[in-house]
């Protein structure tokens, strides 16, 4: 009995410990299943998340396609279409993309292309396809059949998905076509504009530049006459006074040299208190004409010689004190130049009517003329300032000015200069005089007063010309004589210089070798290239001084035609 239960008790002890074990792997597999449960659900929030992030990205890849202004287009490795957005659509006129999904892209774009455009698009989609080269062409495409293209840039590269990645897509051809239609009729107006300006701006140096070549040639030709001394001084004033609006005309005038910022400077030794006597001349004429007082300083130290551009600061000067004459009604105009800190100062001040606190930030501005109903009479572009500025930045130096409406202005300019014995530069050698009583010249030109000028200052070198009235003219007499030189006016009505020329050229062999010189009055960039184009040798600017005519004589007449002068 006693043996039967402890049988017992140790199956007993064996069911205790078994079910010891079964709780123990009851709790492992609960854990288990919880953590099962765990990652069953993360996974389903995952997804849930990454539905949701592809619908949005589905959403913004929609809204790129239905919102790019531009045509772009997927093509798969065959060439059939996978992908285009609304451009394409719209351009097209067909209501979705199922219209041309999968369709080969030769099919759609047949109706719209030519042959050699298809070939075209054939040619560049293979050399994207087989290369990794980025292929752009241009394109007329009538997409809408109207009849009027439209001007496409486009835009070739191959697409492929990265090898790590487990979307399964073949190779393909990304198209981007830029209608830039209304871009290029926009760029051919404005170059339409651009050429009517230089058209417009050579005409009017034409216009301007002849009547100024008949003052300063005649009134150089007057000073060498016999004169008093007063009339001499007249005959100076005349020669100063025009020589310096002849300047402010070449810069008005090349506008495009303006505002490309290609004005350049011209350095070299001059006598700046002759220039600045020349300014007392002409503004103490005009202030008394108007009853002002003009006071006039120029300090003892400045120097007498400086090396500079004597041109541009003639014009910064005449630009400053003929805005201060013309603004002033009563009252008085004051010029002092001097040394300050080592550069050259000047300080220009009026009486006049002032600017306006709200017109001082625009008053170096192109076209600007400020209280325009009150300065009525007042003649202008505009630009003078906007020129003074520029020229003054340009020689290193500063402008600025202090003003009140209603009693005056004051501008103060500082320019840095050279003693001529420190320039780097040589001041150019006067021409040497000579004549040339045998030399044979012909001159062309419609306008009797240009060949008087003409005349008369070739008669300084002893030499009396030939004159012709036109083209035809001209082309007769060179078909008569063995010219040594001929002097050719560019604008001329019938035929002008250019084709005058060309007719001259073929006539015979001395024709085709002989100088002919452009006689222009016309000062915009790339003139002169132009002459050379057209089978001339060399130009001359309108008006003609002594001096240029000199130097041009000297280069092209026969050496043995020359006669030195000795004075």
């Amino acid at each position: 009995m006693q043996g039967e239960i402890q049988r017992l008790n140790d199956e007993l002890e064996e069911l205790r410990r078994t079910l010891r074990r079964y709780e123990r792997e009851m709790r492992v597999a609960n854990n288990f299943l919880d953590k099962v449960t765990k990652v069953a659900r993360a996974k389903d929030a995952l997804n849930n998340a990454l539905t949701g992030a592809n619908l949005k990205q589905r959403a913004y890849t929609d809204v790129l396609l239905q919102s790019c202004p531009n045509i772009i287009i997927l093509l798969d490795e065959d060439g059939r279409f996978v992908l285009s957005t609304e451009a394409f659509m719209a351009a097209m006129n067909i209501p979705n993309f199922d219209y041309i999904k999968n369709k080969q892209y030769e099919e759609v774009f047949q109706k719209y292309l030519n042959e050699n455009d298809i070939e075209i698009f054939k040619t560049s989609i293979g050399k994207a396809m087989s290369t990794d080269e980025i292929v752009n062409f241009n394109a007329l495409i009538d997409f809408a059949q109207t009849g009027q293209p439209r001007f496409y840039s486009v835009e070739l590269r191959h697409t492929e998905i990265a090898r790590e990645s487990k979307i399964k897509m073949t190779p393909g051809v990304l198209l981007v076509m830029v209608d830039l239609t209304d871009f290029m009729r926009e760029k051919q107006r404005a170059e339409a504009a651009n050429i009517a300006k230089s058209n417009f701006l050579a005409t009017m140096s034409h216009e301007i530049r002849t009547p100024m070549n008949a003052i300063i040639g005649m009134s150089e030709m007057l000073d060498y006459s016999e004169l008093t001394r007063q009339q001499k001084k007249y005959v100076s004033d005349i020669r100063k006074s025009s020589g310096a609006l002849l300047s402010i005309i070449n810069d008005i005038l090349d506008f495009s040299k303006i505002e490309a910022g290609k004005m350049e400077l011209v350095n070299a030794n001059f006598n700046l208190k002759t220039l600045l006597d020349n300014l007392l001349s002409i503004f103490s004429m005009l202030c008394h004409e108007k009853k002002l007082d003009f006071q006039f300083v120029v300090s003892d130290d400045l120097p007498e010689t400086i090396f500079g551009d004597e041109i541009r600061v003639r014009q910064i000067l005449t630009n400053l004190l003929s805005n201060a004459v013309n603004y002033t009604e009563q009252g008085r105009v004051a010029f002092t130049a001097r040394i300050k800190d080592g550069v050259l100062r000047f300080d220009i001040g009026d009486t006049g009517i002032g600017i306006r606190d709200e017109d001082k930030e625009k008053l170096f501005t192109p076209f600007e003329q400020l209280d325009a109903r009150k300065n009525i009479n007042v003649v202008g572009t505009g630009l003078g300032l906007a020129i003074t500025y520029d020229l003054c930045r340009m020689m290193g130096g500063e402008i600025w000015f202090k003003s009140e409406y209603g009693v005056g202005s004051s501008f103060h300019v500082t320019l840095p200069y050279m003693l001529p014995e420190t320039a780097i530069c040589k001041q150019s050698r006067k021409p040497e005089e000579f004549s040339a009583p045998d030399a044979r010249i012909l001159v062309v030109d419609d306008i009797d007063v240009n060949l008087a000028v003409a005349e008369a200052l070739l008669g300084a070198f002893d030499i009396t010309p030939d004159l012709a009235r036109s083209g035809k003219e001209a082309i007769g007499l060179a078909g008569k004589n063995r010219y040594d030189l001929i002097f050719m006016d560019h604008m001329m009505p019938e035929m002008d210089g250019l084709e005058t020329t060309h007719h001259i050229r073929e006539l015979d062999e001395w024709s085709n070798k002989m100088p002919i010189i452009a006689l222009t009055a016309n000062a915009l960039i790339g003139v002169d290239q132009m002459f050379l184009n057209n089978r001339m040798d060399d130009y001359l600017p309108k008006p003609v001084d002594l001096a240029s005519l000199n130097l041009c004589l000297r280069k092209w007449l026969p050496k043995d035609k020359i006669v030195p002068v000795k004075r």
